[in-house]
């Protein structure tokens, strides 16, 4: 086992959170100190414990999420990648209009016949409505 997890108990029993040594414990091992080790020759720590951080002013009292609004736009894509991207949408539907024509033109002059016919036909039901009957 790593000695990192056997100097974090020791702290926590330096600190007065356990009041034991947890690492022989564990180890089933002879403990080396029992009770909390303040004193200077059973302490299990040579170097100095770092403090704990203080609360920043900032710091919220409850947990909770506030998104930044001055970020309206998610996804960043420079410039260059739109045109890259319009440069080849419209390659490609020209590309595409061009090698099915033959297809593509008789659909469009049906389909634009049907369509006339269709406002027409509804055109004219319109005006019989307002039309007299003798």
């Amino acid at each position: 086992m790593s000695g990192n997890w056997a100097m974090n108990l020791d702290m926590l029993a330096q600190e007065g959170v356990i009041n034991f040594d947890a690492p022989s414990y564990v180890m089933g091992q002879k403990p080396r100190y029992v009770g909390n080790p303040k004193l200077k020759d059973m302490q299990p720590l040579h170097a100095h414990v770092p403090e704990a951080p203080l609360i920043h002013h900032s710091q919220p009292e409850v947990d909770e999420f506030h998104h930044s609004t001055h970020d309206k736009n998610f996804v960043k894509n420079p410039t260059w990648k739109k045109w890259l991207f319009g440069i080849v949408a419209a390659g490609t539907l020209i590309f595409g209009g061009y090698k099915f024509r033959k297809t593509i033109v008789p659909w469009i002059k049906k389909a634009g016949s049907k369509t006339g016919t269709f406002f027409k036909n509804g055109w004219n039901k319109f005006i019989s409505l307002f039309k007299k009957k003798p």
